[in-house]
């Protein structure tokens, strides 16, 4: 049968698989094809997985001309499918698809779909599965056009399951009804799954057709975007945000017509609504051009906080999860192989894209340009927290013309009316004032902001939870505690005299409803905003000589922000890069708030210096 056109690295009939895997080819078979190296681990897992699938299938009833298909790349991402089989029931084409796995014991959490395994997370299988099956219906035309269904399950050949099975638990039950999960006892299970759906040979070559498919957003793709947004009324466009957001749709809706790259470059500080605008961008480029578009950052939890606000209410739309893409996604991506990228948060953009303990990669800038026929990128320079945050204006242009990209960076593309802070520009002068040491005139604008200092943390949190209407209140903090319950969820991190909290649980902190007891740190916090935060000043910022500085050295060890790649200790010459991390840190946090911000300082001093400093702010009331 041969080798399909694009994604698939083994494709033949199955009475050819067999054939291989009798003559202990197999593994020469797909190396061949697949044209690449892959880890001894791989190839290990490939002898050993693909042996027990054959166990299934031999004493199957299959037609011997079905269609296999091993190691199949996922549209947009560089997951793999582990093995498809195609055929027809006798209605309808389907195709099965088997999440292979050699584990053997698991832990369980309490995440729906994921579970623990030597201490890390992992997806659980059958959601795995599943989620790979979303993907290709939803961004593989020939899917759709051939009207093929998917049926996955996920086989762990090696699992011996439990009373009471860990991976069988309730909290999976969800994601086990979508793709079912098949252990060492289940090959007669997992064979009869399969003869279900599949019973002979297609008249179509199905794994063909999805292996030369165009990669495009689904019809129902486009609708199901639609819906989303048109549920969220807070997406409503404001004033220049309207404005840069039709510039950008403008510029990005016809590059097909272009030879040269577009790279636009939005500059906007908090609260001017620049997510607001890639969402919006993100939206309409799919839904009313039907354009390969991601919205992409570097912060899983602001991916993660975002399709949760927009999801909100709508029921197994988990898939569209797959339009949010974290920032070190396109290392090697083909040329413009997207029609358009939207970095948001561009300024946390690193060179290198740390994987594990490694780091890949050329530079996140240079990779997303290159990936796309138009890349936008949202950026503030004053919101850089971490020393490896790379991106900046001159990294993007520089990126851009070395692809010979036609850049659009004006007064046009900066947003500068500020939606937060019940926008008051004279509260967020004041911020900068305070944390930068610059002199504050305060202008004739009534400030009619709720700022609160607080001598007592139990009461901050009293008259926050009196404001967590809707749950739109956060307690958010300086990241100067250990955080000791990452792998030990009984531990208490933040103790400040009898006052204990955890720090945030999940990735959603922002708008998990169970989140109000924890604290969230600045990589929770960052791109989202509440009606009201109470924010715990902690000892990384110091008064002397009756000025705000740092003290880098209260943060703890492990914490990665102030260490540059490779290495395992802040270099003391990087001291004054820290000064400005820790400063835009506070920038941040003081601007989360949309109608107040309650403050509690650990240390005496910074609360009467914050005392004098808020006097000055309010004298217009």
């Amino acid at each position: 049968m041969g080798i399909g056109g694009l994604m698939i690295a083994y494709y033949e009939s199955l009475s050819t698989f067999k054939s291989h895997i009798e003559n202990n080819v197999i593994v020469e078979e797909i190396l061949d094809k697949m044209g690449q190296e892959v880890s001894p681990s791989v190839i290990r897992s490939w002898r050993n997985s693909l042996t027990e699938v054959y166990k299934v299938l031999s004493f199957s009833n299959l037609d011997p001309n079905i269609e296999v298909g091993i190691e199949y790349k996922l549209p947009i991402s560089l997951k793999r499918v582990d093995f498809l089989i195609g055929g027809f029931d006798g209605v309808q084409d389907n195709v099965v698809v088997i999440e292979l796995k050699q584990w053997s014991e698991v832990e369980k959490t309490d995440m729906p779909g994921i579970v623990k395994m030597q201490g890390r997370l992992y997806p659980h299988p059958s959601w795995q599965a599943y989620s790979y099956t979303q993907i290709m219906s939803y961004f593989n035309e020939a899917v759709e056009l051939n009207n093929i269904s998917f049926y996955p399950c996920a086989f762990l050949h090696n699992y011996k399951p439990l009373n009471h099975d860990p991976l069988l638990d309730d909290v999976y039950s969800d994601a086990i009804s979508l793709a079912p999960v098949f252990m060492q006892s289940d090959y007669v299970q997992l064979k009869e799954f399969i003869e279900r759906h599949i019973k002979r040979q297609s008249q179509k070559k199905l794994l063909f057709e999805i292996d030369n498919g165009k990669i495009r957003p689904s019809k129902m793709l486009v609708e199901a975007l639609g819906n989303m947004l048109n549920q969220n009324p807070e997406f409503t466009l404001l004033d220049e945000q309207k404005i840069v957001a039709e510039y950008i749709y403008k510029l990005a809706k016809s590059p097909r017509r272009k030879d040269n790259k577009q790279v636009i470059i939005v500059e906007g500080g908090a609260g001017t609504g620049k997510t607001l605008i890639a969402i919006d961008t993100l939206a309409r480029l799919i839904t009313e051009k039907g354009y390969l578009t991601f919205f992409v950052s570097k912060s899983s939890y602001l991916r993660e906080n975002f399709f949760t606000k927009l999801t909100k209410g709508i029921p197994r739309h988990t898939y569209l999860k797959t339009l949010f893409k974290g920032s070190g996604s396109f290392i090697g991506s083909s040329n413009n192989e997207f029609d358009c990228l939207i970095a948001d948060e561009a300024h946390r953009l690193t060179e290198k894209t740390k994987r594990s303990y490694l780091y890949s990669g050329t530079d996140q800038v240079a990779e997303i340009i290159h990936a796309s026929k138009v890349s936008v990128f949202f950026i503030d320079p004053k919101q850089q927290i971490d020393i490896k945050d790379h991106g900046s204006i001159e990294t993007i242009k520089k990126w851009a013309h070395f692809y010979g990209a036609d850049v659009h960076h004006h007064d046009d593309l900066k947003l500068k009316a500020q939606f937060r802070c019940n926008g008051s520009d004279t509260y967020v002068q004041w911020v900068d004032s305070l944390l930068y040491n610059e002199p504050f005139i305060h202008s004739d604008e009534v400030v009619d902001y709720d700022i609160k200092l607080f001598k007592d943390i139990h009461e901050m949190k009293r008259a926050l939870a009196d404001k967590n209407v809707d749950n739109k209140s956060r307690m958010i903090s300086g990241d100067t505690f250990p955080w000791l319950s990452r792998n030990d969820k009984s531990k208490i991190d933040i103790k400040i005299g009898s006052f204990e909290a955890q720090w945030n649980k999940t990735p959603n902190f922002a708008t998990n409803p169970n989140s109000f007891d924890e604290v969230g740190c600045i990589h929770t916090i960052q791109g989202m905003e509440f009606e009201y935060v109470g924010l715990i000043i902690t000892d990384d910022l110091v008064i002397k000589n009756g000025q705000i500085e740092t003290d880098y050295t209260q943060h703890p060890d492990k914490a990665n922000e102030f260490k540059r790649p490779h290495k395992q200790k802040v270099d003391p010459e990087d001291q004054a890069i820290l000064d400005t991390l820790i400063r835009n840190t506070y920038r941040v946090l003081f601007s989360r708030g949309q109608k107040g911000v309650y403050i509690y300082c650990t240390n005496d001093k910074m609360h009467d210096y914050l005392s004098d400093k808020i006097k000055q702010l309010n004298k217009g009331k």
